[in-house]
């Protein structure tokens, strides 16, 4: 009932093997990330394409998209429309992915004592000591809202997601985004440092729902899905196999 296709170079060439019409690979570029160029892949990006019939005409039903930094699996969900699992799976840990070169060194307190200062004041994330020069990824994917330096904070990072999830990189030896960039979740966005009021090197990460500072490591994702993930899901198991 199904077939798998994997695309390497010219995705319409592809797609005319497949047999899907112009409408229809209209549709599933609707659904790609616009960073991507269907005309011409580059080396590190590959599509898998899960290609059903519907009404005699050939259809994609599921792909997956890897472009080396990011990984996006679509399930169709309606004749015009794909849903992306990313969107939600992203979340599905917002703790920073430490090197085994880092340790806990101050875990998130409302009333902790600030090293430096001695006095007591909010600690609104995780300390990670780690070496200089450490490289830093972003834990999600979104925009670079900030970019800059404070005379606390030393320099810092802000990345936003589209869903208004905030993640904060502080106390930064080089920041190596701008300010309005596009990330993906996991890229390289700085390297660890000591800059601003801190006690020695390392990196601090902040978690934020609604601007509200939160526990990323105590932070658990919504486990019950609606009813457009349950529509989604209850196909996973259908193409999945075609997706390895």
């Amino acid at each position: 009932m199904y077939s798998a296709d994997v695309v390497k170079n010219e995705f319409y060439t592809t797609a005319t093997r497949s047999g899907l019409e112009a409408s229809e690979v209209a549709v599933l570029k609707k659904s790609i990330p616009g960073a991507v160029d269907l005309r011409k892949l580059k080396k590190n990006e590959t599509m898998r394409l899960v290609v059903g019939k519907k009404s005699g005409k050939s259809r994609v039903v599921a792909y997956t998209l890897s472009t080396g930094k990011e990984k996006f699996v679509g399930y169709r969900v309606s004749d015009n429309n794909f849903y992306l699992l990313s969107d939600s799976a992203q979340f599905a840990s917002l703790t920073y992915p430490k090197p085994p070169s880092a340790r806990i060194s101050s875990s998130f307190s409302p009333a902790r004592v600030n090293p430096v200062s001695g006095k007591t004041s909010p600690h609104n994330g995780i300390d990670y000591s780690m070496p200089m020069n450490t490289k830093i990824v972003s834990v999600t994917s979104g925009t670079v809202t900030k970019a800059e330096y404070n005379k606390t904070m030393g320099y810092y990072i802000e990345v936003t997601g589209n869903t208004g999830v905030k993640t904060r990189y502080l106390h930064l030896n080089k920041i190596l985004v701008k300010k309005d960039q596009h990330v993906g979740q996991g890229s390289s966005i700085a390297l660890s440092g000591n800059s601003g009021r801190s006690s020695g090197p390392h990196l601090h990460y902040e978690l934020l729902m609604n601007d509200k500072p939160i526990d990323s490591l105590a932070y658990q994702p919504q486990l019950r899905p609606g009813k457009l993930e349950q529509h989604v899901y209850a196909h996973i198991q259908q193409y999945e196999q075609y997706l390895d």
